[in-house]
């Protein structure tokens, strides 16, 4: 790969690079291809920016590139070291993603701080936990709400989400990769399921632990720090929950509704809201004759 063609891609991480003015060559003089690969590989990786270089690199040996096709030398072995270190790469989203069975971080190892991205949000709240915590033991309700805890976290991560945010009375799961839409469903859904087991084995509290879910999807800034994500969609989302969802119940909204595939969506039924926003739920139901 000749030196116009490098440059012509480290534009793309790195607007109005110059190879020349990195380098330090004169730009009379021939830059030799290992000077400028070992240049541009070191601003790379001191802009964070090395990574997505290599997925655009993967994507050109596939697609091509202005035309042409070019072979990447030890592309391979570039992305063996590069699943080594805990990473996999996603072909539907065409770059890597930190390994879930290496390490879990809230912005799967790749999406950058302030950057816009689509997610979709599952929002769980205890309800009556003002009552609840009243009533009982500090170290009961906080060992029944660890309990929660895992099987929240275990539902939305089984499906590659992140358990953003914890806190006394509930929490926030995300989801980005994959079909998000119906993973956040499909855990949601799981969520209802395992609590109404564990309600009815093995919770010690005098009363049943209910909860409210709520699942949104719309544009949002990543934010490492929760306290930080501040934003229309999740307002909406805890509103969702909050003001329209029912105890023991799942809300969804109609631009996750609408993404679902046909056999969860089936299972939805729309949810009388008196307002014009079209929201749709799950509950657990019993058929007729049984209880």
């Amino acid at each position: 790969m000749d030196i116009r063609t490098m440059t012509h891609l480290v534009r793309k991480m790195l607007p109005n690079y110059d190879i020349y003015k990195r380098t330090g060559f004169p730009s009379n003089i021939a830059i030799p291809n290992k000077n400028a690969a070992q240049q541009i590989v070191s601003d790379l990786k001191q802009s964070a920016l090395l990574l997505p270089f290599i997925n655009l690199l993967i994507e050109i040996g596939d697609t091509g590139f202005m035309g042409r096709r070019y072979k990447v030398p030890h592309l391979r072995e570039i992305v063996a070291e590069i699943s080594k270190a805990g990473f996999v790469y996603d072909s539907e989203f065409k770059l890597f993603v930190e390994d879930p069975f290496v390490r879990k971080t809230s912005n799967w190892g790749v999406l950058r701080e302030s950057e816009e991205y689509i997610f979709t949000l599952l929002r769980l709240d205890i309800v009556g936990n003002s009552d609840l915590v009243r009533k009982h033991s500090q170290e009961l309700v906080q060992s029944t709400y660890t309990d929660l805890r895992i099987i929240v976290q275990s539902a939305v991560e089984k499906r590659n989400g992140r358990l953003w945010n914890w806190e006394g009375d509930g929490g926030l799961g995300a989801f980005y990769f994959s079909q998000k839409n119906n993973a956040a469903a499909l855990s949601a859904i799981e969520i209802t399921h395992e609590l109404f087991i564990y309600n009815h084995l093995f919770c010690k509290l005098e009363v049943p632990v209910r909860v409210r879910i709520a699942v949104h999807s719309g544009h949002c800034q990543f934010r490492h720090k929760f306290e930080e994500f501040n934003n229309d969609t999740l307002k909406q989302t805890i509103e969702m929950e909050s003001k329209y969802t029912p105890p023991d119940t799942v809300t969804f909204s109609s631009n996750v509704y609408t993404m679902l595939d046909s056999h969860i969506a089936e299972q939805l039924t729309p949810l009388k809201t008196g307002q014009q926003l079209m929201l749709y739920s799950y509950a657990l139901r019993w058929e007729e004759g049984q209880s």
